[in-house]
Parts: structure tokens; C-alpha cells; sequence
């Protein structure tokens, strides 16, 4: 084939390309927009219905008061704002939400850099210590909160057996005001721990080997390595779990429901406890407090998530 007639089946198929193209743009133009309206609709149902009708009822109710049968009873503006921001209770709920959000994320951070790093380091140890690390993710939560509250119990639980075989007194791991928090923290990361390891270690997998060799050929050692190297390259890694984990944390309700109740004397009395005590509790049926108290925590969840992005996007390597 001679040069000139190259040229010319390459015009030609760019030819039939360009039409072709144009072809699909005029059908894709003709196509009617009420056809993509009908095949979102399923899920605009879905979200209608669980998402979005329950969050105005709950805007509602939060301008409302309530009777003994959690009924709304009238409106009265923004009363229920002003006695939750006016409560020391609730500040002090608050500065319980975030200890725990803040100990919890942490723990599961630093706990799972160092379960994954040398796990993705060593692929025998990896292999054996995978399916270990991943067991609590094949447990339920409440299951968990049973069993931990059974070694938490004071003087025969597994925990105070342990410390008194050391000659350790027992911190009172569920009864003490000063320790019920730690033990609830302690739980979440248990609990959160399995998920954390598998999204660490599948970011470690996707680092290049010879990124690693150079920084040894360099004379870095594996902590030099791992700070430096490993983990800025999975920092997108990290970013989505800090995210993850803190919306989690102010949202969790089953560990210290199961756990403490948000006793003893509210130390682990979170927001999400508070609104359940206020709606379903023993004095429940206030589902006006509980409703703002819900669009409250509506608020700081978007706010620390908009705030984690804002801040920890500008340094993720991706």
C-alpha cells in the first residue's frame, strides 16, 4: 500500500469516526429528558421516603413541644434551642461527644499504622495476622459490647482476674466516673479496628516496592521510611478513615448503650445517648428536646466533616 492511499483510509475512518459521533450526539439530544427522570425516580422514592421526610419531621418536632405521649402539642419557636444551649448538662454531654470522638479516632488511627505497616512489610506475618485482625469485623457490635461488659465486671470479670494475677488494682474498668470513658473508647477501637487495618493495608499495597528500596539504598531505617514515605503516600487512606471514623464516633450509640447506659454519673453520657434518653428513655416522650438535639448533631457532623476536608485535602497524595 502505497503512502497516498494510507493517507486516504485514514481520512476516511476519521471521516466515519466524526460521524459516527455525530450521529450519537444527535440521538442522544433527541432523547427525551423525562426518560432520565423516570429512571432516577426509584431512587428519589428511597431517598424521599427514609431520608428526606423523616429529616423534616424531625426539623418540625424541634420547634415544637410534646406531650406525655410524645405528640406535638404546639409550636414554640426556637424554645427548645435556647433550654438545650442554656442546659450545663448538655455542655457537658457535648464535651464528652467529642473526648470520646477524639480518643476513639486516634486510637484506631495509631493502632492500625501499627498492626498494618509491619504486616504489609513481612507477607508470612501478613497472611497469619490478617484473618486475626479481622475477626471483629465478622462480629456484631452488641455481641461485642456483651462480651467486653462481662470482662469489664468488677472482681470476677476477665479484666480485674488478669490485673489481680499482676498485683494490679482494678481501675473499676464500667463503674468508675473517671475511667468509664477510656473503657468505652477502648471497645470502639476493638470493634473498629479490623476495618481500619484492611483500608491501611490496602493503601500500603498500592506504594511501589522500589520506592521502598530507594529509601533503603539511601540508608533510611523503617522508622525514617515510614514516616516520610509510607505514610504521606497513603495519606488519602488515612484521610477517608479520620473522616469515617469521627462521623462514626459522634454518631455511636450501641457500644455505650450496651456498655454504660451513659452512666456512671453521665461520664459517658454522649449526644446520641442524650437524644435516645430524652425520646425513648426512662423519662422519654420529650421529642421536641430530642429533635434538636438531632439537627444539633446534624450540624457538627457536617461542620467537622467540612473542616477535615478543607484542611487535610491540601496535603493527600492521591
Amino acid at each position: 500500500m502505497t503512502q497516498t492511499t494510507r493517507t486516504l483510509v485514514l481520512a476516511q475512518n476519521r471521516e466515519r469516526s466524526r460521524s459516527t459521533r455525530s450521529e450519537l450526539s444527535r440521538r442522544t439530544r433527541r432523547a427525551p429528558a423525562w426518560w432520565a427522570v423516570l429512571l432516577l425516580l426509584p431512587a428519589l422514592a428511597f431517598f424521599i421516603v427514609f431520608d428526606y421526610y423523616p429529616l423534616g419531621r424531625v426539623v418540625g418536632l424541634s420547634f415544637q413541644s410534646t406531650d406525655l405521649f410524645g405528640r406535638p402539642s404546639g409550636f414554640i419557636g426556637v424554645e427548645n434551642y435556647v433550654d438545650m444551649f442554656s442546659s450545663p448538662q448538655f455542655l457537658s454531654t457535648l464535651g464528652v461527644t467529642f473526648a470520646f470522638a477524639i480518643g476513639s479516632v486516634i486510637a484506631k488511627i495509631v493502632l492500625g499504622l501499627a498492626i498494618a505497616l509491619p504486616m504489609s512489610t513481612s507477607a508470612r506475618a501478613g497472611w497469619l495476622a490478617r484473618p486475626v485482625v479481622l475477626i471483629p469485623m465478622a462480629i456484631s457490635v452488641a455481641v461485642a459490647g456483651l462480651v467486653f461488659r462481662a470482662m469489664f465486671q468488677p472482681g470476677f470479670g476477665l479484666a480485674d482476674q488478669i490485673l489481680a494475677a499482676l498485683g494490679i488494682p482494678s481501675p473499676g474498668w464500667l463503674t468508675n466516673p473517671n475511667f468509664a470513658l477510656v473503657s468505652v473508647i477502648i471497645v470502639d477501637t476493638w470493634v473498629g479496628i479490623g476495618f481500619t487495618v484492611l483500608i491501611l493495608l490496602a493503601g500500603l499495597a498500592s506504594i511501589p516496592q522500589e520506592i521502598r528500596e530507594a529509601a533503603a539504598l539511601d540508608g533510611a531505617g523503617a522508622w525514617r521510611t515510614g514516616v516520610s514515605i509510607v505514610i504521606p503516600l497513603i495519606s488519602s487512606s488515612v484521610l477517608f478513615l479520620v473522616i469515617y471514623h469521627t462521623v462514626g464516633a459522634l454518631r455511636e450509640f450501641t457500644v455505650i448503650n450496651v456498655l454504660t447506659q451513659g452512666g456512671p454519673a453521665d461520664a459517658t453520657r454522649t449526644l446520641v445517648i442524650d437524644i435516645w434518653n430524652l425520646a425513648f428513655g426512662a423519662s422519654g416522650g420529650n421529642f421536641g428536646q430530642a429533635s434538636a438535639r438531632a439537627i444539633v448533631l446534624l450540624v457538627i457532623v457536617g461542620v467537622v466533616s467540612f473542616i477535615q476536608f478543607r484542611v487535610s485535602n491540601r496535603k493527600v497524595h492521591y
